[in-house]
């Protein structure tokens, strides 16, 4: 077998005449034998001569139901190609949508119950200053101011409204404890950052000197499935921007609009729905 350089390198290039394999198929040929090569670093082109029996032959002619099948085949693949960009684009988004209806609609089938703090304010020694707790049916079970051992600081009052004098002659927490913690026994809890309400109760709980409320495996964010829901999807931090509540910052009224935006997901569509142009016909 004849050993070649590469075209454009010097001497000793391929006569015009030899093809590669992929020059044999566009001319309707299947090789056989090579009759020179050119070797590389990484491979070894062969070359063929289409003019020689022995080292090219005539492609075998499809029969209908093979080009049928051809095409079928590439159709399919063109169909995967454009699914695979939509989905990578938004098809995504459209799924994630459609998997927060389906928690939704199986959650709200639970026993379970809706509650929101207002608080000092977001340092790690946060207080509980009010809290509400709702059931399924919008009905109130708690509504309470909690008087805090620390002062509410005033960034946090422009967020509420909650004065240190509004809280002077409620109930300390260690007082509301008792009906917070019979409430949410055995229940399901949603909260619009659970994270933060968890913490903020959880310490309240260890101030006080009483048991944790033992609810971390109950709650569900409500904030997090509604983000998802929404389907404003961030590429940089590639995840879902959390969208406001709307609540108007009390206790009360948020867990309202709490129950407004988790009723509003579970009356949406549960299908993850496939654009009509990427469906097969």
């Amino acid at each position: 077998m004849q050993e070649y350089n590469y075209w454009g390198f010097g001497k000793n290039e391929p006569p015009p005449n030899l093809k590669t394999k992929k020059q044999l198929s566009a001319l309707g040929l299947s090789p056989l034998e090579p009759v020179g090569v050119i070797k590389t670093p990484k491979y070894n082109l062969y070359l063929y001569d289409p003019d020689s029996s022995a080292s090219a032959k005539p492609k075998r002619k499809c029969s209908q139901k093979q080009l049928e099948n051809l095409d079928i085949g590439r159709q399919s693949q063109i169909r995967k190609a454009k699914y695979r960009k939509w989905y990578e684009n938004s098809g995504f988004i459209e799924k994630d949508r459609a998997e927060v209806v389906q928690w939704v609609q199986e959650f709200i089938k639970k026993d379970w119950v809706i509650l929101d703090t207002e608080t000092t304010g977001l340092d790690s020694d946060a207080e509980v200053i009010e809290i509400a707790v709702i059931n399924s049916q919008g009905e109130t079970l708690l509504n309470t101011l909690v008087r805090p051992t620390i002062p509410i600081s005033p960034e946090a009052t422009d967020v509420h409204g909650i004065s240190n004098e509004m809280v002077s002659s409620a109930p300390a927490f260690s007082e509301i404890y008792p009906q917070l913690k019979s409430l949410l026994a055995g229940k399901q809890i949603a909260i619009y950052n659970d994270d933060f309400d968890r913490g903020v109760l959880n310490y309240c709980c260890q101030l006080h000197q009483l048991p944790l409320l033992g609810f971390k495996d109950r709650t569900v964010c409500l904030m997090e499935w509604y983000a998802q829901w929404y389907g404003e999807y961030s590429s940089y931090w590639r995840d879902y921007k959390w969208q406001p509540l709307g609540g108007g910052h009390r206790a009360l009224g948020d867990c309202l609009q709490a129950l407004r935006l988790l009723k509003k997901i579970a009356d949406d569509d549960p299908v993850f729905r496939v654009p009509d142009f990427l469906e097969d016909k």
